[in-house]
């Protein structure tokens, strides 16, 4: 499965690329996990809970960053593992500068999904990993905008489904002005 886009956000890229970079910060960005840890520079071990479907799991995995050019690209390479499958893949993230306070993150990468996981179908996966994506994103506009006004962001799995809640909707509303149109 590919993975790709972009996203704007509201900080400047040297602040996007220190919360990309602090395991601390970032374990409250990923939907789902549960513990994120140092294992050595730039290579961390998370566990982390994903359903798709029916198939629900806890997974535990590592991260690895490499090619990092800070303020602007690094390169994960991501493997992960639980009772329902596993999750192999690797990716790029690069940042730039768009105007005075805003960053455009572009991401792009692979990922292979095996055993009862890959089971549930290419779409109801694709469907999933972009309401992950949209999600992490999402935590991490609201991770900067209370860091400006000196604030910690929560985010809990109300939220996180609120926000599903929406998009399931809006993604709903679309396709029926879609269908009407034609």
């Amino acid at each position: 499965m590919k993975v790709a886009g972009e996203q704007i956000l509201s900080a400047s890229r040297e602040r996007v690329w220190e919360l990309f970079n602090n395991p601390a910060r970032l374990s409250r960005l990923i939907p789902g996990c549960e513990k994120l840890e140092i294992l050595g520079p730039d290579e961390y071990a998370g566990t982390m809970t994903v359903g798709i479907a029916a198939v629900k799991g806890v997974y535990s995995g590592k991260l690895k960053l490499e090619e990092k050019r800070a303020p602007e690209h690094y390169r994960m390479v991501v493997e992960g593992k639980g009772k329902q499958g596993f999750i192999r893949g690797s990716g790029t993230l690069d940042l730039s500068s768009k105007e005075a306070g805003r960053t455009v993150a572009t991401y792009a990468g692979d990922v292979q999904v095996g055993g009862t996981l890959a089971q549930v179908g290419q779409r109801m996966i694709d469907s999933a990993a972009k309401m992950m994506i949209g999600q992490f994103f999402a935590a991490a506009a609201a991770e900067l905008k209370a860091e400006s006004v000196g604030a910690v962001a929560r985010h809990g799995i109300f939220i996180n489904f609120l926000r599903y809640l929406l998009r399931l909707l809006r993604s709903l509303f679309e396709t029926l002005l879609g269908r009407r149109s034609n």
